[in-house]
This record gives structure tokens, sequence and C-alpha cells, in this order.
């Protein structure tokens, strides 16, 4: 993840301490493989704890990842704490970034509906509900093709993505552009895909004449 900074400043929101602050800086936070944190800064890590500690250091001069989060106890008691969080939400918001271009959109889909199940059952002492062992295996499926580095640019208090560097990268293909173009097929084709994935439909039509489209 290649991050271009701002100077930080001193504005805090909430009622959170205020946030620490240092001069220019420009870096390079992290590299993933197989969906998997592998590198900060050019420098791999062997332990994901140390990786995170790094990303926590470079966020937290600019109070990314400050919150309240409110939430239900596994009593029912509800309430609320105030947090600071600047790698995961740095981590996280790379990590997403890269799946929207080294995953296929129904890989996407599906590895999105997964996560809630299976972290109701995993925060209520259920991590062995089959559920969760299924769900944990095609969620480490889906990372097979996340390598690759986000690129970043932190703010005081925020951050954007700007792009991405992966050999996996389904956005760079030879078959057209995004809302512009195509190279792969022509209009007949288009014609005939069209008349055959509208089967279900004109059989359906076909038989309610009365139904209006």
């Amino acid at each position: 993840m290649v991050v271009k900074s701002s100077t930080p400043h001193r504005a805090a929101r909430n009622s959170l301490p205020e946030t620490r602050r240092k001069g220019r800086q420009r870096t390079t936070p992290p590299d993933f493989r197989k969906g998997e944190l592998k590198a900060v800064n050019d420098e791999k890590f062997d332990d994901p704890i140390q990786a995170i500690q790094k990303v926590e250091e470079i966020g937290a001069a600019y109070g990314i990842g400050r919150d309240m989060h409110v939430g239900d106890t596994i009593i029912g008691i509800k309430g609320r704490v105030g947090f600071e969080a600047a790698a995961p939400m740095l981590i996280i918001g790379a990590h997403r970034f890269l799946e929207k271009y080294t995953l296929s959109k129904w890989q996407q889909y599906w590895k999105d509906r997964l996560p809630t199940g299976t972290v109701c059952s995993s925060t209520k002492a259920n991590i062995w509900n089959r559920l969760c062992v299924i769900s944990k295996r095609c969620l480490q499926e889906s990372q097979r093709n996340v390598n690759g580095t986000a690129i970043l640019e932190l703010r005081p208090l925020s951050f954007s993505t700007v792009g991405v560097e992966s050999e996996d990268d389904l956005v760079k293909t030879k078959f057209g552009e995004y809302g512009e173009m195509q190279k792969g097929w022509t209009a007949e084709d288009a014609k005939g895909f069209i008349k055959v994935t509208s089967t279900p439909l004109r059989v359906y039509y076909n038989n309610h004449k009365d139904e209006e489209i």
C-alpha cells in the first residue's frame, strides 16, 4: 500500500484526546499476499503483529481511526466506547480496495455476505459452529488472488484510496475498457447474447400475456 500524506494538523473530533502531530511524510504501507499483510514500507514481516504495529505507527500520527462504537454484549447490555484504531482502518480499507481490483463480481458478492453470520457466531462463543468452519474455508479460498499493494493518501483524521499495483489486477484487460469500448466481441455477438439470456423472460410472458411489462 502506497501512502501519499499531507501534514497533519491539530483538529480532532469527538471527545477523544487530540491527535499526535508530525511533519509531512510519504510512506508505503501494506503489501498483501493471498489477502494477508506481508510488508510495510518495503519491509517484509514474518510476524503479522509487527506489520500491524508498523501501520499503526504511521496512521496514528494523523489521528486516523477515531470513532465511537455502540454495541451489545453477550448478555444483552448495550454500551459505547471511544477508540482509536489507525492500523485496522488503513489495513481494512486497503484490503477492501485491493479486492475490488482482484476479485470477480460474484466473488465479491458472496464474500461480503459470509462474514456477518460468522462474526455473530464467533463473538458469541460459538466459533466451532459448522457455519463458521465452512465460512472460514470460503473466505480463505476467496483470497487466493488478492495480491499487491494499495495506494492510499493520508490526511488528518482521514484517508483516501487512490489505486493499486497488482499482478492479479482484473481492471487491466485486453477485452475492453469499462464504460467505453469492447474488444472481445461484435455487435452481432451482443445481439445473440441478449436473445439467449432473455429466454426465461420470453417464456414467462408468452404464458402470461395479460401481465404488463
